[in-house]
């Protein structure tokens, strides 16, 4: 089924989810009734995948129209610049987490428990363990990015990449905090959350060009659904698009005018 990658996915800002959810005992039950069909049926994921489907229609549920919502919402360029300022301008701890959360696109549940031993400098990968699904992903990095890491790492060759002043890793609410604390300090009026960094990345990365399975890899999307909506065209560059085909035909016009009026 596809994937939600909204910022509920891991946790809401007031510290729950705003889906209603049903007690845990009765979904964990339905969980094992729909597992025993599919093994009993020895159904193929593709198969698995179209009874489901089949099923919702069945009792009348239909996806949520997410129509006019375009693309998520995200950090302009001023704002993302505004934004790492204002955490390195806090402290260079801060800075360093928040960079590493605006370009590796980490769901803030994965970036908590990034561990110093997953991060490759010889490849320029961190290892984002804890992840959706449990399906371990490598996600590159610049350069720049691991030689900051090297330092903040030092001769550590274990342990939490960011340990709390407790010794363990931070809380992905204490995240979260300081991500909306340090969009305050940075004048950014729309409200900032983890996975708003994420969103950012995802759409930088799909409007210089990366190819949508790439992104969908870099997201760990499972559904490619939930990686087209970085593609999804711009009123501005629809309209940029129409301006300029009928520029074009008016000046195609103008020329079959002028060769006609020559002859």
């Amino acid at each position: 089924m596809p994937e939600s990658d909204s910022p509920e996915s891991d946790i809401s800002e007031s510290g729950g989810s705003s889906r209603e959810r049903t007690p845990d005992h009765d979904r964990q039950e339905d969980i094992r009734r729909v597992a025993k069909i599919l093994r009993d049926g020895n159904y193929s994921y593709d198969q698995s995948a179209h009874l489901i489907k089949k099923a919702r229609r069945k009792v009348g549920l239909s996806p949520p129209d997410r129509s006019g919502s375009g693309s998520p919402e995200r950090l302009s360029s001023e704002e993302q610049e505004a934004f790492l300022s204002a955490a390195y301008d806090r402290d260079g701890r801060t800075g360093l987490q928040m960079r590493v959360l605006l370009e590796t696109g980490a769901r803030v549940s994965a970036f908590v428990q990034v561990r110093v031993e997953d991060i490759s400098f010889r490849d320029l990968e961190i290892r984002l363990r804890h992840t959706k699904g449990d399906r371990p992903r490598d996600v590159p990095i610049l350069s720049s990015l691991a030689n900051e890491l090297k330092l903040h790492v030092g001769d550590r060759e274990t342990g939490w990449l960011f340990r709390s002043r407790q010794g363990g890793h931070y809380s992905k609410r204490r995240i979260q905090q300081i991500v909306k604390s340090v969009a305050e300090e940075a004048g950014i009026q729309k409200r900032v959350y983890p996975h708003l960094l994420r969103h950012t990345v995802a759409q930088r990365l799909a409007d210089e060009g990366m190819r949508e399975e790439l992104l969908q890899q870099f997201l760990g999307h499972e559904a490619p659904e939930t990686t087209q909506r970085y593609y999804e065209p711009k009123r501005t560059d629809v309209k940029e698009a129409f301006e300029k085909a009928m520029s074009d035909e008016a000046m195609s016009d103008e020329a079959m005018s002028d060769e006609a009026m020559s002859r």
